[in-house]
């Protein structure tokens, strides 16, 4: 690929957020999808068929829960690249 910053492309995104209403649901998706592409050049070496991400509980509003989704993804995805 030479010079050029390798893209990530995900064909689809599902999260489980049991105990959250459709609407906060809703939000979560969104800014995951939001953080995960401002994080910009994401790390990645080949084809990654499944990616689980499993997060503690906690009692927090959806931007926060985003954020923690965002941030292991992103451990997630160097740790298979």
């Amino acid at each position: 690929m030479g010079e050029e910053a390798q893209k990530l492309k995900i064909d689809r995104l599902t999260l489980n957020l049991p105990g959250l209403s459709p609407a906060a649901a809703r939000q979560v998706g969104e800014l995951v999808a939001a953080g995960l592409a401002a994080a910009g050049t994401l790390p990645q070496s080949g084809d990654i068929p499944r990616l689980t991400v499993t997060l503690e509980v906690r009692d927090e509003a959806p931007a926060g829960l985003a954020q923690r989704i965002v941030a292991e993804t992103l451990r997630a995805l160097r740790r298979e690249g």
